[in-house]
């Protein structure tokens, strides 16, 4: 395997992000911060950032460290007061970051995210750029998301979605979601002694495991989100490692520097998304459509989905050019994308061609060509506007070396991606 020195003047610097969980920083037994976790935490950061690796740390924990500085037991359910508490520990966990990266030499700065500001295209750009002035700099951000001021409909949620929002961002090659498993398991091991640890994940479609519930009482998380996230990620060309907070002096390194499996490793696209169609995995999400097997075929071979494709529509009333997800008749997610028509106007649709006795044939209504009553496209979702989760990934491991593959473009910057 080259060295360092040797691939530092063949590529760009790679961006490794990695998220610590709530449980992970905090003491709850205790009610302290965990310390010594963070100072392992921050000196494992320094050591890939002095080998000419750029990374981000997304930290949770701003609400439990504040629960603690202000003596509570419980989560508060009212929002303003949970809010509150984000803006008492956030402050307190940026002070111990701060020290310990000064005591080791680098230089850390603050970075708060809502999921408005990414969904917003020109705010996206911005926080790109602000990032990559920050890589320039040699600064490691240190990212949470701006409880004080978001809002329920535009929230991440969780920590492990923002952290793979952030990951496309900022064109990471690794995410690794720090966690107190280590690993996705068939079902939980604290519950289920036959429980067994999966090592890699190709398709999540095909998951067979049993996952749900928060992680922590003062956390927001749960194995759910980390798939929600590894699907994010993976999409934007990112591997996503799940594994052992307790083991991160080891298992980060571990990966990355020596290729060596750890945790479990949700496998990249082969071909990621890229400019627009990255942004779209931060668009929040309004609705869903079903397609048939045709409408499937044309999302996977990146054709235009068609109106005669859809064959349902659930969730919230969208809007036009709202996001929605695409999802085959077996409900497997298949991409996301920016919908020409209203949800109302969609249903009609189907409805009408359910009426007619022929509800799913759409290639007899393509020969029978396409009658504009609606007063729009036939396209439902452009081409352009869609952007596939259910991927073909990259069936290996990967480390330093491969960058270069053939097979892996994700690293590749689209020259044009400033201006759409």
């Amino acid at each position: 395997m080259p060295l360092l020195s040797e691939l530092a003047g063949m590529v760009e610097e790679p961006t490794v992000v990695i998220k610590v969980g709530t449980s992970s920083l905090l003491r709850q037994e205790a009610g302290t911060l965990h310390l010594s976790q963070i100072c392992t935490l921050c000196e494992t950061v320094a050591r890939l950032h002095k080998q000419g690796i750029r990374v981000v740390l997304v930290s949770s924990g701003a609400v439990g460290a504040g629960m603690f500085r202000m003596g509570l037991v419980e989560k508060p359910k009212e929002v303003a007061k949970k809010q509150a508490l984000a803006a008492v520990g956030q402050v307190h966990l940026m002070r111990y970051y701060e020290d310990i990266f000064n005591t080791i030499g680098i230089k850390c700065a603050q970075v708060l995210l809502t999921l408005e500001n990414l969904s917003n295209r020109k705010q996206y750009v911005r926080a790109r750029n602000t990032f990559s002035a920050l890589f320039e700099m040699g600064v490691v951000p240190v990212v949470n998301e701006n409880d004080t001021v978001a809002v329920e409909e535009l929230k991440f949620g969780d920590n492990d979605t923002l952290s793979a929002q952030v990951a496309a961002l900022v064109d990471a090659r690794w995410l690794f979601l720090l966690t107190d498993v280590d690993g996705l398991y068939t079902a939980n091991p604290n519950t289920d002694p036959s429980a067994t640890r999966i090592e890699t994940v190709e398709n999540i479609n095909e998951l067979d495991v049993d996952v749900g519930g928060a992680g922590s009482s003062v956390g927001t998380g749960g194995m759910i989100t980390k798939l929600t996230a590894a699907r994010i990620a993976c999409a934007a060309g990112c591997k996503t490692i799940v594994c052992l907070s307790a083991n991160l002096e080891t298992d980060v390194e571990a990966a990355v520097i020596e290729g060596k499996s750890v945790g479990t490793a949700f496998l990249p696209a082969k071909k990621a998304a890229k400019g627009k169609k990255k942004w779209i995995l931060a668009v929040p999400v309004r609705g869903e459509i079903s397609v048939d097997e045709a409408g499937e075929k044309a999302v996977l071979r990146g054709l235009p989905l068609l109106l005669t494709h859809i064959s349902g529509v659930s969730g919230e009333n969208f809007r036009v050019q709202e996001c929605v997800t695409v999802r085959d008749a077996e409900g497997n997610e298949l991409a996301r994308g920016l919908c020409n028509y209203p949800a109302t106007t969609l249903r009609d649709a189907v409805a009408s061609r359910a009426q007619r006795g022929d509800p799913g044939d759409a290639a007899r209504e393509r020969e029978l060509g396409w009658e504009d009553d609606l007063d729009g496209p036939p396209e439902c979702v452009h081409a352009n506007n869609m952007c596939v989760t259910h991927v073909e990934t990259l069936s290996r491991s990967f480390t330093f070396a491969d960058f270069q593959g053939a097979g892996y473009d994700s690293g590749a910057r689209d020259s044009s991606d400033e201006e759409r």
